[in-house]
Parts: structure tokens; C-alpha cells; sequence
């Protein structure tokens, strides 16, 4: 057909090819505030896989079975529990951790065949990177310039770099189970605890590829990728041993404390994350001379310039300090021996570098105005962990009474930050450490 002057050279489009257009449009709106709205609440998409580890009754039956240990539901429910057997073999073991609640879940499940296929299975990494985007960033700590690190340069650097991937995907799945925990906090029924067990899975899975790569990590040589590699995953890494849920209230006791064991290989275990704490500085020590090009380097010269600020208010701080904080910092000099003359020194007591930065801690206000404390507090607050020397360390970790005391003034304070990755572990070891006292009195 001949096209008449004055006429489009472009058809013109059809009302139902706009009508289609319009609704695809709509169609993946939809699709898209649904996936958020699930990661908002914590809720994962179900995941439909195959068990063959039931009971015997049940596979006779040819019925799903919970394979809730030692006796099902199914064969509790009619009274059949002699008929409840399961069989000895490999995968059954493998099943049965996968079907445990989640306060029993321990680390060592780490090392089972299959974890890798379930976790990434029951929640897709995207949804544990949007979370992580949208949410979890802005709960670490610290202000917007500390968010924006997290969202705009370390989220860039996983994906060229696999150990701080799955970092961001276990902090993440950790701040869902947070999050999951407080929402169903009065409803312990089969289904939540199978949801929470899901995060725990994730967490694990996530926990134990990052640990084994970044130990290689720490081989490469020094430089700016490298810089910004280390010390985002010495981050995450502390948040994490932190975290872990097998050692925070999640457990149904304080058994799993280094504080309450007695065997030398199970206190060392639990003890490690203040090791992990206490060597983060060691760790970052080759990369030093590249961090003023890193995309962290401005965030350590804001935390730099208000430590030396506080350590130039300290001492007349720690002397005009008043109310239950002086009785405190006085009995600790006391029972510390720590005498206030310029010849006290590290070298001659080993206390005094805990003791100062503790004394910094308790006359530091804490605004009430912020949703998360600033980077500058929670520096100060921190330096006490990174900054114990090695004798302290032993001192602790053989229980003894004026490191122990210190150690539950500062978990004490941690609380009050109200970090959600580290609330649970502070007040778990500050229990432990008052039953420990309660019983050597008694």
C-alpha cells in the first residue's frame, strides 16, 4: 500500500500488542516486589527433594515419613514404635543431621556429603545477596560511609572473588536466622524450627567455603586487590565467629562455652573465636602499606583521628569520672595492681593495655539517637578484643579471675551497642562466666 504524505514511516502499533506490553510489564513487577517481600519477611521458597532414610514401618506402608529420631511421628501417633526402625548406613546419618533442630546442629556437621547441594537448594544465593544489599548492610555497623562500602565496593569485589562471596552469603543467611528468630519468637512449632534449620544449613555451607578459601587467600601477595580482599574478609570473619549459632543462645545451655568445659582440645575449640579476634591485626600487617589506596582507607582515617582524640581525653576522663564507672576503674587497678605512675608498663603488667582500653570503654557515652553505634564507637569498643597481647590471651583462656572480670565488663558493654551479631554471643559467655563464679563458690 502506497504511504500518503504526511504519514508515519513507523506502523502504528496494534491496542493488543500494548495491552500484551503492558501486562509483561506488570507480570514482572509483581514477580520482582513478591521476591522482595519474601526476603523482607525471611521466608524461603520450598525446596522439594527425595528421602529414602525413613523408617521401616513407613517404607512398608509406602508413607512419608518425618524420620524424627529415635521414634517418627507417624509410628508415635499410633503406638507402633517397635515396628520404628531405621537402617546403619551413611546416608541415614547424613539424613538424620539434616532433620535435627537447629540447637543441635554443631560445626562439625560441616563436613557432610550433601550440605553444598541442600543449602544452595532451600536459598538461592540471589536472595541471600539482595538481602545482604537491602538489609544486612545497613545492621553491620557504622554509619552511611560504612554502608556504602559494603554495598557499592565490597559486593563489586565477591564477584571476582569467591571467598568474600560466600562471607557476604553466610552473614547474610546468619542475619536472616536473626531476623526469622525474632518474627516467630513465640511459635516453636515443626515448621519454624525446620525454617530456622534451612538458615543454619545455609549459614554452614556458606561459613565453611569462605574459612577454606580464605586461607589461600592469605598466600597471595600483597597489594591493593589483595588489601581490599583482607581486610573486607577479616570483617566478615569476625562477625561470623562471632555469630556462630552453635556457641550463642541458640544452644540450650552454657555446656558449649570455653568458659564451662574442662577438656584442654574442647575449651580450645570454643576459645577460638577470640584467638580470631585477638590475631586480626597480625593477619592485616602485610597489607598495611597499601591501604591508603584501598576503598577503605578513608573510613580508618575518620576511626584513626577519633581514637587519637579519645586518647587524649582519657586520662582526665578516667579521673573525673564519677558514680558506679569510678568504683569500677578503681577496683580494677586494685585487683589488677596496676599503680598510676610512668613506670607501669606492659612489660610489667601484663593487664594494663586491657585495663586502659576498658577504662576508655566506660567513659565513652553511647548516643541513644542512632539505629547502629558509630564506627568510631564501635572502634574504641573493639580495640579492646584486637589489641590483648598474647600473655592476656593464655591469662584468659586459663580462666584466670581479674582477665576473666574484665573480659565480662567488656561483653557487658557490647551489649548496650545492640549489634545483632554479637548480643547473642555476649550475653551467652557473660552467663557462662557467672555460672563459672557461681560454682566455684559453691
Amino acid at each position: 500500500m502506497r504511504r500518503l504524505a504526511g504519514e508515519s514511516s513507523t506502523p502504528e502499533s496494534h491496542p493488543a500488542d500494548s495491552r500484551m506490553a503492558t501486562h509483561y510489564t506488570y507480570r514482572q513487577n509483581l514477580y520482582r516486589e513478591k521476591l522482595i517481600q519474601k526476603i523482607e519477611a525471611g521466608v524461603q521458597r520450598k525446596a522439594h527433594f527425595k528421602s529414602r532414610n525413613g523408617c521401616a514401618a513407613c517404607k512398608q506402608k509406602r508413607v512419608k515419613c518425618d524420620e524424627v529420631k529415635p521414634i517418627c511421628g507417624k509410628c508415635a501417633a499410633k503406638g507402633t514404635t517397635a515396628a520404628c526402625q531405621y537402617s546403619n548406613n551413611n546416608n541415614d546419618s547424613e539424613q538424620s543431621q539434616q532433620t535435627l533442630p537447629i540447637y543441635q546442629i554443631q560445626p562439625k556437621s560441616l563436613t557432610l556429603a550433601g550440605i553444598n547441594q541442600l543449602a544452595n537448594t532451600i536459598i538461592p544465593a540471589e536472595l541471600l545477596l539482595h538481602h545482604f544489599y537491602t538489609h544486612t548492610s545497613n545492621r553491620l555497623m557504622g554509619g552511611e560511609k560504612r554502608q556504602s562500602i559494603y554495598r557499592y565496593h565490597m559486593l563489586p569485589l565477591s564477584i571476582s572473588q569467591h571467598s568474600l562471596l560466600h562471607a557476604i552469603l553466610a552473614v547474610s543467611a546468619r542475619d536472616l536466622l536473626c531476623l526469622h528468630r525474632h518474627h516467630q519468637d513465640c511459635q516453636h512449632g515443626y515448621q519454624q524450627i525446620k525454617e530456622r534449620q534451612k538458615l543454619v544449613l545455609s549459614f554452614y555451607h556458606h561459613y565453611h567455603r569462605f574459612a577454606t578459601l580464605y586461607k589461600d587467600d592469605l598466600l597471595r601477595p600483597p597489594s591493593t586487590e589483595t588489601a581490599n580482599l583482607a581486610h573486607s574478609n577479616a570483617f566478615l570473619m569476625n562477625v561470623l565467629v562471632v555469630a556462630d549459632p552453635a556457641s550463642t543462645s541458640y544452644s540450650s545451655s552454657t555446656s558449649n562455652l570455653w568458659v564451662t568445659r574442662k577438656a584442654k582440645d574442647n575449651i580450645d575449640a570454643a576459645f577460638s573465636w577470640i584467638k580470631v579476634q585477638a590475631i586480626h591485626q597480625t593477619i592485616l600487617e602485610p597489607y598495611w602499606k597499601f591501604v591508603p589506596s584501598t576503598f577503605w582507607y578513608s573510613v580508618f582515617v575518620d576511626d584513626h583521628h577519633q581514637q587519637k582524640d579519645d586518647q587524649e581525653q582519657q586520662e582526665p576522663s578516667v579521673n573525673t569520672t564519677t558514680g558506679i564507672r569510678k568504683i569500677i576503674i578503681d577496683h580494677l587497678a586494685i585487683i589488677c595492681a596496676i599503680e598510676q605512675t610512668s613506670t607501669t608498663t606492659p612489660e610489667r603488667n601484663v593487664y594494663l593495655s586491657a585495663y586502659k582500653n576498658l577504662c576508655s570503654i566506660l567513659t565513652t557515652p553511647i548516643p541513644r539517637t542512632s539505629r547502629t553505634p558509630s564506627a568510631q564507637i564501635f572502634g574504641s569498643y573493639i580495640k579492646f578484643m584486637i589489641e590483648l597481647n598474647a600473655h592476656f590471651v593464655n591469662l584468659l583462656r586459663s580462666k584466670d579471675e581479674p582477665a576473666l572480670l574484665m573480659f565480662s565488663i567488656w561483653l557487658n558493654r557490647m551489649r548496650r551497642l545492640d549489634l545483632w551479631w554479637m548480643n547473642e554471643r555476649a550475653g551467652s559467655e557473660c552467663a557462662a562466666i557467672w555460672e563459672f563464679w557461681r560454682a566455684g563458690i559453691t
